[in-house]
């Protein structure tokens, strides 16, 4: 899927943007369940980690940090606009 992605263009904010607002708009229009919901989260948390640096891959506090902003973005309580200082 990571290739495909890539090839399609797929790595633009406008893109990841539309995708959490439709994410919203498909729950709050009961079309989506929570379960599916945690299952795109969870698509997104595996891609993030499988572009992010070699060192980063195995960092814990990273992949905390990241399932954090997800939710975050996913809730809403945050905007792909927001940028929080990533754990060193």
């Amino acid at each position: 899927m990571h290739h495909s992605l890539n090839l399609a263009g797929f790595r633009a904010l406008a893109t990841a943007a539309g995708l959490l607002q439709l994410c919203r708009e498909l729950e709050a229009a009961k079309l989506l369940s929570p379960a599916a919901i945690d299952r795109v989260r969870d698509s997104m948390f595996n891609e993030l980690m499988e572009q992010a640096a070699p060192a980063r891959r195995h960092d814990a506090a990273f992949a905390a940090h990241l399932r954090r902003r997800l939710e975050g973005l996913f809730s809403g309580a945050e905007r792909l606009g927001d940028t929080p200082i990533l754990p060193s």
